[in-house]
């Protein structure tokens, strides 16, 4: 069962947000006896809380009482509730706030407007909300900053994945320390469907290694996210980082091997010369290739002294 509401477009809160508004104004508004002008629920909440309101003001939660013609109304107890008990008794305990509560207490004050993130979208069955992590934990509502993040470089993980942050000072890694990524670059928690939280499988990789990503005319079909034959980019590359060269999970002719047999005539042509060069050798088009059907490097036969573009054992320039 999905806890809280998901209206969808600003016409959605504009409906459900005004009949709240007008019970709860109703309850904490103070009227002199001069009928004098009623002030707002957030005049009141502002007269303790100064300048609350500035850290919203350029963001879309700032106050609509603060904004000509808002396009939603927006105010302190639309995300702080219990403000006549808190009232009454102004104390820390006494008035709502989504920074304390429990992940699903949290998610029904944000799911009133936000269409749920991947990871509260599936409430009970998320590794995240299981642990009690929240919008709180990665966002902080007050605060000036690119999509309300608590730091910009994804540094909040590191708090949970302790064990991830070695990988990265391997001998090949993402440069994370570097700050030349960071781990939204990877892990879009907004849009991916990947059961993984790395958005778009392979396209994830793509965007920046776009010489890899095809289509060949002769496909690889391990590099394939989407086929059942590969696992794509992750069969052969440790993400985070390996202690072998270019992220790989294993060195050498053993990479090949978890899926490949040495065919037998590589020991028995050119007086087994072939059986003595590691697989990337010959097959160097390991992503794919627009020329051979066995990945071959197109020069292969310049490599063992025949002329370019030809090799009469492989087939190579037919």
């Amino acid at each position: 069962m999905r806890l809280g509401r998901y209206p969808v477009g600003v016409g959605a809160v504009l409906v459900l947000w005004p009949v709240s508004l007008a019970v709860t104004v109703t309850t904490v508004a103070v009227t002199s006896a001069e009928d004098a002008e009623v002030p707002t629920a957030d005049e009141i909440c502002l007269g303790c809380h100064e300048d609350y309101d500035q850290t919203l003001s350029t963001t879309t939660h700032r106050l609509s009482s603060q904004v000509t013609a808002p396009a939603a109304a927006i105010a302190c107890i639309s995300c702080h509730s219990g403000a006549q008990e808190h009232l009454d008794d102004p104390r820390l305990g006494t008035i709502g706030n989504p920074g304390g509560m429990h992940a699903g207490e949290t998610e029904k004050v944000c799911t009133a407007c936000h269409m749920p993130h991947l990871e509260v979208g599936v409430v009970g069955f998320d590794p995240h909300f299981k642990e009690d992590i929240s919008c709180t934990s990665c966002h902080r509502i007050h605060a000036v900053s690119e999509g309300l993040l608590i730091d910009q470089n994804g540094d909040f993980c590191s708090g949970c994945h302790r064990s991830v942050v070695p990988t990265f000072m391997q001998r090949s890694n993402h440069p994370l320390t570097d700050q030349a990524v960071t781990c939204l670059s990877c892990h879009d928690f907004s849009g991916g469907n990947d059961v993984s939280l790395g958005h778009g499988g392979n396209a994830n990789c793509y965007r920046c290694h776009p010489e890899q990503s095809g289509p060949y005319v002769f496909e690889h079909e391990a590099t394939s996210s989407f086929s059942t034959q590969g696992d794509g980019c992750d069969a052969c590359h440790r993400p985070h980082g390996s202690p072998n060269e270019r992220l790989l999970t294993q060195p050498g002719d053993g990479l090949c091997r978890q899926c490949h047999g040495v065919p037998p005539r590589h020991g028995q042509t050119h007086g087994g010369l072939g059986s003595q060069f590691e697989c990337i050798e010959c097959h160097s088009d390991v992503h794919g290739s627009y020329y051979h059907r066995a990945l071959l490097d197109p020069q292969l036969g310049v490599k063992i002294g025949g002329e370019p573009g030809s090799c009469y054992c492989h087939g190579v320039g037919d």
